[in-house]
């Protein structure tokens, strides 16, 4: 048993590592828009949010068939094998349409290994080791962040931004750890995967796939004004950029292992997270220099580390075995939802509000983090009562 757990560790640590490797195009967004003068700056950040939007009915489709129809292993390696050849394939080609193409397959193939990682974990470790697992997966996806984003805006810096693409050759090493040691978790009753997984079942989940939703829509506001920033206030280029965003996810490693000791705050640990996150926006929208931008980058790392394996734990909870697959691709929709959406939410607010440039968008982040943070510390003043 001990071997097994190990081996899945290590498979979901490996898995968790990919996480966000679409995060690696999003240091060259300012030179992918200078390649394709023609496109709308709209269209260029499609680059990072197209995945997410086309990550969604793959999620819902493969949370449905998990473990039921397909097993966890058999749809682990076709998402890896999908991620793989649609990751490096933007690099030979230069037609923006095709290369959106490419970024849309890159999302489905994400779509495929949403779903899995927590239903695994849940089905192989009990309680205090799903939040050490947990706390081990947030940690190595934002480890695998830091590594994309800084490989992304080096090769971009050096060998142009068609290169960048080439980093996804590192999906190659995890396809074969996922394929050699991930075991089989326990399979499912009979009579469990006949029942139906009807939306009284997710019911208790949809305070925690709102708070998510709302998270990744501020969230990715970092991951697509950053680049615009450093550009509009001359702070540097798209190594620059690369580097900052790198402190974020490198400082998530921190926020993922703080999580494992505050785990038992409940939602109090998302209200720290949220206050960290306003905090962080809050020093990158009055930044003088790159260097307090950094440190900005740094809080808002350390909230979304947090953040990550709160979520995650806390929808398996709420659900029975046979519906966490279910529940984890109907959470990860919301995220989904949020980081396309944020583009778009963003540039209406910023008109609402009278702003011009990309570092106003942060302010509003900062009130809006604000809010979710009184609701969590609320919510848990009303449970407790």
């Amino acid at each position: 048993m001990r071997d097994t757990k190990k081996a899945t560790g290590l498979a979901l640590i490996s898995l968790s590592f990919l996480t966000l490797a679409s995060s690696a195009v999003s240091p060259v967004l300012a030179s992918v828009g200078q390649a394709y003068p023609d496109i709308p700056s709209a269209m260029i950040s499609l680059l990072t949010t197209l995945p997410s939007l086309l990550a969604i009915p793959m999620t819902l489709f493969c949370g449905h068939i998990a473990g039921k129809r397909i097993s966890y292993r058999s749809l682990a390696i076709c998402g890896l094998a999908c991620n793989f050849i649609s990751g490096i394939a933007p690099a030979f080609t230069h037609n923006f349409y095709l290369l959106l193409l490419f970024r849309a397959l890159f999302g489905c193939g994400t779509g495929i290994l949403t779903p899995l990682v927590m239903p695994i974990m849940m089905s192989v470790f009990q309680g205090d080791e799903v939040h050490r697992q947990a706390s081990r997966n947030a940690v190595s996806t934002n480890i695998g962040a830091v590594m994309f984003q800084m490989l992304g805006g080096v090769a971009c810096e050096r060998w142009g931004w068609e290169a960048t693409f080439l980093i996804y050759i590192v999906i190659l090493p995890a396809l074969f750890v996922v394929a050699k040691m991930l075991p089989e978790p326990p399979a499912l009753s009979e009579e469990d995967k006949k029942k139906k997984v009807s939306f009284s079942v997710f019911a208790p989940t949809i305070k925690w796939c709102v708070l998510y939703f709302c998270h990744m829509l501020l969230f990715y506001v970092c991951v697509t004004e950053t680049s615009s920033v450093i550009f509009e206030r001359g702070f540097g280029d798209s190594m620059t950029a690369a580097v900052i965003l790198s402190l974020v996810t490198f400082s998530g490693v921190i926020g993922g292992w703080i999580y494992k000791f505050i785990n038992g705050w409940g939602i109090r640990a998302l209200g720290l997270a949220y206050v960290f996150l306003a905090l962080g926006y809050l020093v990158m929208s009055v930044c003088p220099n790159v260097f307090v931008m950094g440190a900005g980058a740094v809080i808002v790392g350390i909230g979304f580390g947090v953040n990550m394996p709160a979520i995650q734990v806390f929808v398996g909870m709420e659900v029975p075995a046979y519906a966490r697959s279910n529940a984890a691709s109907f959470a990860n929709v919301f995220g989904s939802l949020g980081s396309f959406f944020s583009k778009f939410v963003m540039t209406a607010a910023a008109g609402v509000f009278g702003f011009q440039n990309s570092q106003s968008n942060f302010v509003i982040c900062v009130a809006a983090y604000l809010i979710l943070a009184v609701f969590c510390f609320a919510f848990a003043v009303r449970a407790k009562n």
